[in-house]
């Protein structure tokens, strides 16, 4: 019975490390990121793909630009400043532009030029540019 409780408590030891936010600082994210898919899953599963990316700037600032390949969409390219900071390893970007709400979005991966970001519901799998 001991060595079950064990095994059942080292096991959950190892999933919730797994599941381990990294840490971000102002230099991990500084530069422009291509928005590869965004997903409700973080395995990516059931994803969009999109055509956006995202420059960090070091005044605060991120500007956006998503590109739509649909024929009929009202505008072809969307742009957006935003503003943000890191706060304990975790990015505080604007909601919405115009407004003043901040959401929390964390690295849940990050390794060389690669990154997956949650932010509220949504992931979004990154590559540096």
């Amino acid at each position: 019975m001991r060595s079950k409780i064990l095994f059942v408590s080292a096991l959950m030891l190892f999933s919730f490390s797994s599941v381990a936010d990294v840490p971000l600082t102002q230099a991990d994210i500084l530069g422009t990121w291509q928005i590869d898919k965004e997903s409700l899953q973080s395995d990516g599963s059931k994803s969009r793909s999109l055509n956006s990316t995202w420059t960090f700037k070091n005044d605060g600032t991120i500007d956006g630009v998503s590109q739509d390949s649909d024929a009929h969409a009202r505008a072809d390219t969307l742009r957006a400043s935003l503003n943000y900071s890191i706060e304990d390893g975790k990015l505080l970007k604007q909601a919405a532009p115009g407004r003043s709400k901040m959401e929390t979005c964390m690295a849940v991966e990050k390794e060389n030029n690669k990154m997956v970001l949650k932010c509220q519901t949504i992931y979004f799998f990154m590559s540096k540019k």
